[in-house]
């Protein structure tokens, strides 16, 4: 298979585009302009012989004879040859090479010089009185004349030479045109070709490694979109990767710790004959379960990726749900010395969701907020219906989100603060997780913290199922 390159490819289709253009306006004209010209030579014929009709009337007061005058007041081009009777010529021809045989009759309708079939002083029929051109004399008709429609006759020499020349230029157009397209497709292909050129020395670097690459956006059509989405890619190709880095480092951190814990017990059981105490196997216990929630922490969200979560969907009160939350987690909140409340709102619609995912997404809102929730302070958990859906509200006036973080804080293995203690254990799965499962049946999770130190508010929201009474 022959390989062209893009550029070859728009030349050639420029090219074929000019030439099929100016092939057929170049045969239209080569075959219509010799047409026209014949038409020009026949009109001026026609011209010819209305001037020398009227001048003979005005001279003779008849067009008696006009035939014989009208042969000798032309110019020929060769030698008239002998002498021949016009009268005894067959109809439509003449002794001598008249261009464009026009007929001429009188106002009775009768041939004043042969054409057709008609011989001087017969009668023309109406059929063939067609396109009739009047000769005036004083604002007075004295005969007509028949346009020629067969028109046939040879060109004159200068008439070639005339018509030669024009088919030169034709020539000398088509070239041109021809020249033209070439240049312009050069210069068009190399116009196209450039931003192409740049995705693909974009996207040659990305596939050795460099993956953040962004090229020019010089235009707004198809190769301007198309460079555009090229560059939301490379960047969001390079965030995943880096995402994918850290992602790497925090799980070999998280897995790391509690591994040194339980290796260097291990490691002092096989050195001596030391026996661990209660507390020390709570503590490998605690770290056992630390990599256990992880890995199911980690399974959870493979699932959820793949779209294989199991749910149980059923009919849920808002209001009931928060309750058992609230319920639950009152007593830790009290021992953190932070005010867990609950504002019921009894006639909330229904919510069609897995009840136990929903208990452990608010828990795990509810976890987070206590972390960064200082003692003395406050977390609520509220609902309320709004614009065709129930909302589900946990707030605290804890010590807030940076702006920065916020687009983050959902991100697996995302801490807005890592130096803070209240990140001691916590895999930075939570919030990653809590919105996996939001999604999965249905709903969707947002943010809100303007400054730090104001507190945060995560909002749930859900399409309604019927109302409760």
């Amino acid at each position: 298979m022959i390989r062209r390159s893009l550029k070859a490819k728009l030349i050639i289709s420029y090219l074929a585009v000019a030439l099929l253009t100016v092939l057929v306006v170049t045969l239209f004209i080569r075959f219509t302009s010799g047409k026209q010209f014949l038409n020009l030579v026949a009109e001026q014929q026609a011209s010819i012989l209305k001037d020398e009709a009227a001048f003979y009337y005005i001279e003779n007061g008849s067009l008696e004879g006009f035939f014989d005058y009208y042969l000798t007041s032309l110019s020929f081009e060769s030698d008239p040859g002998p002498e021949i009777d016009p009268h005894q010529q067959p109809p439509g021809t003449f002794p001598r090479e008249i261009r464009g045989k026009h007929g001429l009759v009188d106002l009775n309708y009768e041939a004043i010089i042969p054409f057709l079939n008609y011989r001087i002083g017969e009668k023309v029929l109406e059929k063939d009185l067609k396109d009739l051109i009047a000769v005036n004399v004083n604002d007075e008709t004295i005969a007509w004349i028949i346009p020629d429609k067969s028109i046939a006759f040879k060109y004159s020499a200068e008439e070639e030479i005339f018509l030669m020349r024009v088919n030169q230029a034709i020539l000398y157009a088509a070239l041109a045109g021809i020249v033209g397209a070439i240049l312009m497709g050069i210069l068009l292909a190399a116009l196209f070709l450039k931003p192409i050129r740049n995705l693909i020395q974009a996207s040659k670097k990305m596939a050795v490694g460099e993956l953040e690459q962004s090229v020019p956006v010089q235009s707004m059509d198809e190769l301007g979109q198309l460079s555009t989405t090229f560059n939301q890619m490379s960047a969001d190709l390079a965030a995943s990767d880096r995402q994918r880095r850290q992602l790497t480092a925090d799980i070999t951190h998280d897995l790391s710790t509690p591994l040194q814990v339980i290796s260097g017990y291990v490691e002092m059981l096989e050195d001596s004959e030391i026996t661990l105490s209660q507390k020390q196997v709570q503590m490998i216990n605690g770290e056992i379960e630390l990599l256990r929630r992880l890995v199911n922490d980690l399974s959870m969200l493979s699932q959820a990726d793949a779209k294989d979560l199991q749910m149980q969907i059923v009919s849920v009160d808002p209001d009931v749900l928060l309750e058992r939350v609230y319920q639950s987690f009152v007593g830790l909140a009290k021992k953190e010395e932070i005010d867990l409340e609950h504002h019921q709102i009894n006639g909330l619609p229904l919510i069609q969701v897995d009840d136990g995912r929903m208990f452990q997404v608010i828990g795990n809102l509810i976890d987070n907020a206590m972390r960064y929730t200082p003692k003395g302070g406050r977390i609520l958990l509220s609902a309320s219906f709004d614009n065709g859906q129930v909302e589900i509200r946990v707030t605290d006036n804890g010590s807030g989100i940076h702006p920065d973080d916020l687009p983050y804080v959902f991100d697996r293995f995302y801490r807005a603060d890592k130096a803070r203690d209240g990140n001691s254990g916590k895999m930075g799965l939570g919030l990653a997780i809590s919105k996996a499962l939001v999604i999965a049946q249905g709903g969707t999770i947002q943010v809100e913290s303007t400054k730090e130190s104001k507190g945060t508010t995560f909002i749930l929201r859900f399409p309604t199922g019927k109302k409760v009474y």
